[in-house]
């Protein structure tokens, strides 16, 4: 299995962001709920869309299925609470780090497009979404997700080339 970060992923270009047709989208929530005219619409322009019911993911579906999608997209209130939400995200973000993740919840107060979150998410929407909250998060997601990449690469831990000089 190629490693989820070395595969190609289209959504990646901006001509991708700014037109969701080429993205393979996997969906955290209930059907039918909040998010369903979004994804109607998204589908209706091409993206592929994964929806997936369970709340706790089992280990093998990271390794079977998280490589082959280009963003996740969470509803948090399906979840349950803020702990459900962290503990969520954390482990997208442990077991799939190559995939950008958008949070959509009620119980936020604002849209957040920054890297404040960035443990646990790129984006976090309030909902109601609009179809151009959606694509801005979309943007953002990606933008943010290449920075946590760059971020959590730079705080690994590095292999020296040579052994220290003997003293």
């Amino acid at each position: 299995m190629v490693p989820a970060t070395e595969q190609p992923n289209p959504i990646m270009t901006s001509e991708a962001a700014a037109a969701p047709r080429s993205a393979h989208i996997v969906v955290f929530c209930d059907r039918p709920g909040p998010l369903d005219p979004l994804l109607d619409w998204l589908a209706e322009k091409g993206a592929r869309i994964t929806h997936f019911p369970l709340r706790r993911l089992p280990l093998d579906w990271f390794d079977t299925y998280a490589g082959c999608h280009d963003v996740a997209l969470v509803d948090a209130d399906f979840l349950g609470d803020q702990g459900a939400m962290i503990d969520f995200g954390m482990r997208l973000r442990r077991f799939a780090p190559a995939m950008p993740v958008i949070m959509a919840s009620r119980r936020v107060t604002t849209s957040d497009y920054s890297t404040e979150r960035m443990a646990i998410c790129d984006v976090t929407l309030r909902m109601p979404v609009t179809r151009g909250d959606l694509l801005e998060a979309m943007s953002a997601a990606l933008e943010n997700h290449h920075f946590w990449m760059e971020k959590r690469g730079d705080n690994r831990p590095r292999i020296a080339d040579a052994p220290p000089p003997a003293a």
